[in-house]
């Protein structure tokens, strides 16, 4: 360790003074650079333990809960039949029936269902398009619509007068439907 000391102290001693304070300076420069990736590296396992913190707060307030969000969910089945829920398929189908009861068959454009399947149920969104129709008519197929509470619901409802003939309307219906998984499947 000594040898190593003279030989440092040796060739400091042959160093101009500029070159002392260059070599002071690189130095300074990667202790800065060295210091600042360790600081970096401490931030950002603190923002993991702050978010993992808040996290771990977030899921044991759900445990806590856990009993109720369980009765709430059996006393929101207990109101629905799941016969009467519908699967993708049948949502298409209710929707087309809907249409013509309303006589808007020929004047509607319906896009495929969209679906998120779950746990206990399976979400289904369809957008019907119904172009050149009167109020009366949009009224008439919403309250058809309407009257599908609460398996079919709709979302929301986007307006536009026509063009040509303002005393028509185009519209743009965006439908939700869920079917309820059976939860005790029987063998």
């Amino acid at each position: 360790m000594n040898k190593l000391n003279d030989q440092v102290r040796k060739l400091l001693k042959r160093l101009s003074i500029r070159e002392k304070v260059i070599t002071l300076l690189f130095v300074f420069v990667v202790l800065s650079l060295w210091a600042d990736s360790i600081f970096g590296r401490f931030s950002t396992l603190n923002e993991f333990r702050e978010k993992a913190e808040k996290e771990l707060i977030y899921q044991e307030s759900r445990l806590e809960r856990d009993a109720f969000y369980a009765q709430e969910m059996n006393r929101a089945l207990e109101r629905v039949d799941p016969s009467k829920t519908y699967s993708a398929i049948q949502l298409s189908g209710r929707i087309d029936l809907l249409l013509r009861q309303a006589s808007l068959a020929g004047r509607s454009d319906i896009d495929s269902v969209k679906s998120i399947e779950g746990e206990i149920f399976n979400d289904h969104n369809i957008s019907v398009r119904l172009n050149r129709i009167s109020i009366a008519q949009l009224i008439n197929f919403h309250t058809l619509v309407a009257a599908e509470t609460p398996y079919i619901n709709l979302q929301s409802l986007r307006l536009k007068a026509n063009r040509n003939n303002p005393e028509e309307l185009d519209a743009r219906f965006e439908i939700n439907s869920f079917e309820l998984i059976n939860q005790n499947p029987q063998s």
